[in-house]
């Protein structure tokens, strides 16, 4: 029998470099990818968020809800227009709403590692605030006013939507 099903957390190697645009590069271990451990319904991943980066575009899904455990480090969480500083142990919920709207930024020189998970939904409808993007899962193609758009379209600079003192 071969043990997909089994990874562990302290063996894990991360595959560098996995970025999009210069404000948000980050490390993957594909070891712990669902996928590849044989999930369909459950999603998730682990993570490092390198100093100075931000994990994605600010955004919430209409479906999907989404579970992150800081296993790691330090990091500013913005969510629902707010921010706070979340360290290892912290597990944060994200509900499939504007309140569920999150993203994060590594302000420390260390790294911030954490587990994501969510649901698997195919039909999910994802919306970025910033930018007025909506991202159509079944589709996929992101929207902005009507027309298709590039995915960092008007968020190739996330700091410009962060108060200075949470940089």
């Amino acid at each position: 029998m071969i043990w997909k099903n089994i990874v562990n957390l302290e063996k894990l190697e991360f595959e560098p470099d996995h970025s999009v645009g210069e404000n948000y590069k980050y490390e993957v271990a594909p070891a712990a990818f669902s996928s590849k451990m044989g999930a369909t319904k459950l999603g998730w991943n682990i993570s490092i968020l390198p100093s100075k980066q931000f994990s994605c575009p600010y955004h919430f899904h209409h479906s999907e809800e989404e579970l992150f455990l800081v296993l790691e480090g330090k990091a500013i969480l913005r969510q629902a227009g707010q921010f706070k500083e979340v360290t290892k142990g912290d597990l944060i919920f994200f509900t499939t709403s504007i309140e569920g709207a999150h993203q994060f930024y590594n302000h420390t020189n260390q790294p911030f590692k954490y587990l994501a998970l969510s649901t698997l939904d195919p039909f999910d409808v994802c919306e970025y605030p910033d930018s007025k993007k909506v991202n159509v899962r079944k589709l996929k193609k992101l929207y902005q006013n009507g027309s298709e758009v590039a995915y960092l379209k008007d968020e190739e600079n996330p700091a410009q939507y962060w108060p200075k003192e949470n940089l």
